[in-house]
């Protein structure tokens, strides 16, 4: 739909051209801000002189502190919320914060004026994505699971444009103006990648473990059970990089030890794009941002999506396993015994791979960013063009 006219008299007389301002919007996690940040790089090498501000919650300044210098010109911290199953007097907190959220993004709006507001789901990016179309400032969302959030649910009806991450995303009927452009992934990881046949062959079989932002321990504790499982000759043909968060680092690292693997143990990876290129096989969650990375390196994954937060990974895993991409299993009881299973199976015949990291190549979305500036570029030449035509002379 095109943008209506700015009743507020917040957007400005004349276009701003390399100018442009924009405001985005984006929740606390690795899974809204990663996205964001490969947004606002894009946008910038697009338009050097653009004014980029990235509105978050509180409990992102860790993620924040990573951002490469320069892709924000500034950061806006406000609080954030959701909405608990049980009621309790947790309960009562987002119709005691709402209020005064969408106060502060109103007179956040008014005072930065932005040539468009583009959002990255979460509660915390919803007042000030609404309050934008209230001012009739262009709005754009970006989904990046198969299953929306409630936040993204809400506001899809609303938007100017929504582009989503996986074909066929479940929106609701009412939400007509959707566009398929793939995950945006950051340009470090783009710079980063090889190809897959220019990967040494004489190294060990070589196997990633990524937790994740969200529930590391699970699948930590299932990865270590299985390979602890394997065989001494199957320990050693190969090699683990494992990520494990802070908590379990110590623990894991120890045991692979005791056992002789031949391993990488770190809390956090500064350079993923590396681990990409060594892995011949990647254990993983199934975050949208992992599994797009998956497809742009070609690595073949074993996955355990996380089973919480709404059940989301398990239908981003389910998508890219009816492609082919990958193989995935529930986090229970029989988990770790399916890993060792597929393992032992691949590490006898890593040959059986090729297949599936043929298919989830090809889910890779290479151009996202491009794709997505460039929705957010229309938008802006539509609002310019609507406002010149609304101003005689």
């Amino acid at each position: 739909m095109a943008p209506s006219a700015s009743p507020s008299g917040c957007s400005l007389d004349e276009p701003l051209g390399k100018g442009y301002r924009v405001a985005v919007f984006a929740g606390p996690t690795g899974g809204h801000l990663f996205p964001a940040q490969s947004f606002s790089e894009g946008f910038r090498a697009r338009f050097p002189g653009a004014a980029i501000e990235l509105v978050t919650s509180h409990r992102a300044k860790d993620l924040v502190a990573k951002v490469p210098p320069g892709i924000f010109d500034r950061v806006h911290f406000f609080p954030d919320f959701g909405f608990p199953v049980r009621f309790s007097l947790e309960s009562l907190k987002p119709f005691v914060l709402a209020p005064y959220l969408f106060l502060k993004s109103f007179l956040y709006l008014k005072k930065t004026c932005p040539d468009i507001c583009v959002g990255f789901a979460s509660f915390v990016s919803y007042p000030g994505m609404i309050t934008a179309r209230w001012l009739g400032i262009p709005t754009l969302i970006h989904e990046q699971n198969f299953v929306p959030g409630k936040a993204t649910q809400w506001l899809a009806p609303y938007m100017d444009v929504v582009a989503e991450s996986f074909p066929g995303t479940k929106f609701s009927s009412a939400v007509k103006n959707v566009r398929t452009v793939g995950l945006p992934l950051r340009s470090g990881l783009l710079d980063g990648g090889v190809k897959r046949d220019a990967r040494a062959a004489t190294r060990p079989f070589t196997i990633l473990v990524v937790g994740g932002s969200q529930g590391a321990q699970g699948l930590n504790t299932a990865v270590v059970d299985a390979l602890g499982q394997l065989s001494r000759e199957e320990r050693a043909q190969i090699a683990v990089i494992h990520i494990t968060g802070k908590r379990d680092q110590a623990r894991v690292a120890g045991q692979y030890a005791q056992w002789g693997f031949s391993h990488e143990v770190h809390v956090f990876h500064n350079a993923m794009h590396e681990l990409f290129n060594k892995a011949d096989l990647a254990i993983t969650r199934a975050g949208a941002n992992t599994l797009f990375e998956l497809a742009f390196f070609g690595v073949p994954a074993l996955v355990v999506p996380y089973p919480h937060a709404g059940g989301h990974q398990k239908y981003n895993a389910q998508c890219f396993a009816a492609k082919g991409g990958l193989l995935y299993h529930d986090e229970d009881p029989e988990a770790a015994g399916w890993l060792r299973d597929h393992l032992k199976k691949f590490i006898k015949a890593p040959e059986q791979l090729s297949t599936i990291a043929g298919a989830m190549a090809a889910l890779a979305r290479p151009r996202a960013t491009e794709e997505l500036v460039g929705l957010a570029q229309g938008l802006i030449k539509d609002h310019e063009g609507h406002r010149s035509g609304s101003n005689p002379g």
